[in-house]
């Protein structure tokens, strides 16, 4: 048993070293929502905290809009308010596999040409 689940964490981590940005963005999204559903206050907190350190501060407006976002998050989870974090972070990542799907596709037209 422990065998199997140093071989699935070896995996997870693979996985995670060959994504590229916004995949990890969506994964981090996606721990998130899967914390808020569980209500682990615990573990949303650590993945909002982490989404604001990987924010790039060199694009203000967008970084500050997002801290805003996020800080609301984790003063709504510390409440035990789940549902308005839930909202938020499947929008935003909606919005990130929307950009992602736009790069595929505009790379796909540029190889094309």
């Amino acid at each position: 048993m422990i065998a199997t689940k140093k071989i699935s964490t070896a995996y997870l981590e693979q996985e995670i070293m060959t994504l590229n940005p916004v995949q990890l963005l969506i994964k981090a999204y996606d721990a998130g929502i899967a914390a808020c559903n569980r209500r682990d206050e615990s573990k949303t907190s650590t993945v909002l905290v982490e989404l604001i350190d990987s924010l790039n501060f060199d694009y203000a407006d967008i970084a500050n809009s997002l801290f805003r976002l996020y800080e609301y998050c984790l003063r709504e989870v510390k409440r035990g308010n789940f549902e308005v974090t839930i909202k938020i972070l499947k929008e935003l990542r909606d919005t990130w596999i929307q950009v992602q799907d736009n790069v595929q596709t505009e790379m796909l037209q540029t190889s094309s040409l």
